[in-house]
């Protein structure tokens, strides 16, 4: 699976424009394919690997939690889940999962970030939004077990 800019924005938490200045000054690497940036899971890998990109990863990782615990006026409904999953290939798999299903069945409501700690050999998803959808969200966790 290839990824493009929004998927690893989705991912990571950087924004899509801080990943194409990253991208101009060599920290991530990957191709321009037909307008479009592609970066292989080995390009992926090589720039979360980083020890300053990893940090910024878990600073917005855990900024994603703590803003949803301390946001006083909800719209609507809402909810935060943080889903370990043991292991570098199912957690891989299950990203590859999640990213489809998000990125063809959400309207950018679900917030997601995935990170694996190879300390430790887990992945970790961090989702807030909506319960349905974290709920959705879930299921697909199920479905790919």
């Amino acid at each position: 699976m290839e990824y493009g800019l929004a998927e690893l924005a989705l991912m990571t938490g950087y924004s899509v424009r801080s990943l194409r200045n990253f991208y101009r000054q060599g920290i991530l690497t990957g191709a321009m394919i037909a307008g479009k940036y592609v970066f292989s899971p080995e390009d992926v890998e090589r720039f979360v690997a980083q020890p300053f990109i990893k940090s910024g990863i878990q600073i917005k990782a855990k900024m994603r939690a703590q803003h949803f615990l301390e946001e006083e006026h909800a719209r609507q409904p809402a909810a935060c889940l943080i889903y370990d999953q043991p292991g570098e290939e199912r957690s891989r798999e299950l990203n590859r999962i999640l990213l489809q299903y998000i990125n063809r069945e959400c309207a950018g409501e679900l917030k997601y970030t995935y990170l694996f700690d190879s300390k430790i050999n887990v992945g970790r998803f961090i989702f807030t939004g909506q319960t349905g959808e974290i709920a959705a969200a879930l299921r697909k966790i199920e479905e790919g077990q």
